[in-house]
């Protein structure tokens, strides 16, 4: 595969207006000419998908206890420590093991799970958490308040590298009050945290003795309240778990086990579907939907779009973006919606110009300040600054690499020169964290509170160059933290959208990403898979799922 696409290919993937209109649905209209130019970058590849409907209209069927799930990942879990969560796959895996103290339901709201409820002081400074009573690990340890501080205290101690650290640093202090109660003391107050901590990776809760015994690391030794236990794991490749006997509701897992798979190329993976070698797959390329819509062994099972697809620019020192002006260049000769409707047909949500994912409850819409497609401004850019030359890292899907071409292809057209480079996933996420790439085509699931979109991201007491962390693109802005400081704090949601609206110009400026297109996820599995619920973070439940024989 070459590592540039042609002048020739490339001014396919240009459009001669120097702005696009922008849409955020598949009846979107497009000019002749740009529609002319997508088929002809495309030819056969060029997908109707948007006649496709996707909404499930089968019963579920009562549930049956045995059987087993199969099921077909697009990438590694990277660890089974949850510590090491980055990934909705990671989560998807890690759930079957470990259990949260609280979980989001079909809204996105948060309801309990380990625990039964929190009642936080006036001041927002304080949460009480009541949990469970008569719960124990897989390995026979009590889960009660000592337990959740012991978590808390592994995860918030930074020379562990909880990849959750962009989340605790308004934590102060984690306390058992006695045996089911624990009280978390914030800094300031924090409006996402039941959601963000509390639900999130530092919330799912693994077993004290296996902490200790693994010298912190649980990768090695498993251990949850979940209603799985680890059977086998062969890294990068696949894990099985088997259901746990003694799990707290004595109904629950429905399943004897459950296999995860990890087969990365998305045809194979819907291939894999077809001829009923796996039971799921998720999260397969859009270009399927109208042939899995057309089957009636399958049932296509949309998921949220709450997450984000976006080029994030290395913003450290010695890098080719540490000029804005090459960040911003790079935005403006982008047009994410001509990519769309040759690639796709026109059926990806384009149009967002904010951490703030298109459709979801938090949706800005346009942006004050963002770099939108400008090809003409971004040649004279990078005629100023006597060129652009970077490489482009993602993962080496066959989607994404098309799609590296595509974006390689219209930076050629104003004079960027973008080498792409495909990566496996665990290789990409080390790349991330490690703050080792230049430039990344990246996928977020998204976060149900807005805080999640922005501070672990962009947070300058994140921006560690010799420390791995979330702040990817080691951002550091001194008015972006005090506004997003400020946008966490408050209650109102309302207010919360004004101030979040501040934090997105800010960040127009600052130029650390441009927005591709919404993560619109989906899940198609056999008709016979019941009981896996339908969540706006795309996380795959299976405590409830079955098989119907």
């Amino acid at each position: 595969m070459d590592e540039r696409s042609s002048t020739a290919t490339a001014k396919k993937w240009s459009s001669s207006s120097g702005s696009s209109t922008r849409s955020r649905r598949c009846s979107m209209q497009v000019s002749k000419r740009t529609r002319v130019a997508a088929v002809a970058a495309l030819g056969a590849l060029v997908v109707s998908a948007c006649s496709a409907s996707v909404v499930p209209d089968s019963e579920d069927a009562a549930p049956q206890h045995g059987g087993s799930l199969v099921v077909g990942l697009e990438g590694s879990w990277v660890s089974l420590d949850p510590m090491r969560a980055t990934t909705y796959v990671s989560f998807s895996v890690l759930q079957t093991i470990y259990d949260p103290l609280f979980d989001l339901d079909e809204n996105g709201d948060v309801v309990p799970n380990l625990a039964t409820g929190y009642e936080m002081s006036d001041d927002g400074l304080v949460y009480t958490v009541d949990l469970e009573q008569g719960i124990s690990f897989q390995d026979g340890t009590p889960f009660d308040a000592d337990a959740v501080v012991t978590n808390f205290d592994r995860v918030r101690d930074p020379a562990n590298g909880c990849s959750c650290l962009g989340e605790l640093g308004v934590l102060d202090a984690v306390e058992a009050v006695d045996e089911s109660t624990v009280r978390f003391t914030l800094n300031r107050p924090q409006a996402g945290f039941p959601v963000m901590v509390l639900g999130g990776a530092a919330g799912l809760m693994g077993s004290p003795r296996a902490i200790e015994e693994t010298g912190g690391d649980l990768a090695k030794d498993p251990v949850g309240t979940g209603p799985f236990v680890l059977d086998q794991e062969v890294p990068d490749n696949s894990v099985r778990v088997k259901a746990w006997d003694d799990y707290r509701d004595p109904e629950r897992p429905y399943l004897d086990s459950v296999e995860f798979r990890v087969i990365a190329d998305s045809d194979s993976r819907y291939s894999s579907l077809t001829s009923t070698a796996i039971d799921v797959a998720d999260n397969v390329s859009v270009t399927w939907l109208n042939d899995a819509e057309l089957n009636p062994s399958l049932e296509i099972r949309p998921q949220g779009a709450s997450g984000s697809n976006f080029v994030m620019f290395q913003m450290g020192e010695d890098s080719p973006f540490q000029d804005p002006r090459a960040r911003q260049a790079a935005c403006m000769a982008l047009d994410p919606e001509l990519i769309d409707e040759a690639l796709y047909g026109g059926i990806r949500l384009t149009g967002q110009e904010s951490p703030f994912p298109t459709e979801s409850r938090w949706d800005l819409g346009e942006v004050d300040g963002y770099s939108s497609y400008d090809p003409e401004q971004a040649k004279e850019i990078v005629d100023e600054l006597g060129g652009i030359s970077f490489e482009l890292n993602f993962t080496n899907s066959p989607d994404n690499v098309r799609v590296g071409q595509a974006l390689a292809a219209q930076w050629e057209v104003v004079g960027i020169d973008a080498k792409i480079r495909p990566m496996d996933q665990p290789t990409l996420v080390e790349n991330a964290f490690g703050h080792n790439f230049d430039a990344m085509f990246y996928r977020w699931r998204g976060a149900m509170d807005p805080d999640g979109n922005v501070t672990r991201w962009f947070h300058s007491s994140l921006a560690t160059p010799d420390t791995p962390s979330s702040n990817y693109n080691l951002v550091s802005d001194e008015e972006l933290d005090q506004l997003m400081t400020s946008a966490a704090e408050t209650t109102d949601q309302d207010e919360r959208m004004d101030r979040y609206r501040a934090v997105a110009e800010r960040l127009a400026v600052l130029t650390p990403y441009c927005y591709v297109w919404g993560a619109d996820w989906n899940r198609i599995m056999l008709t016979n898979v019941h009981g896996i619920p339908d969540r706006p973070d795309n996380i795959m439940m299976l405590r409830d799922a079955y098989v119907v024989e």
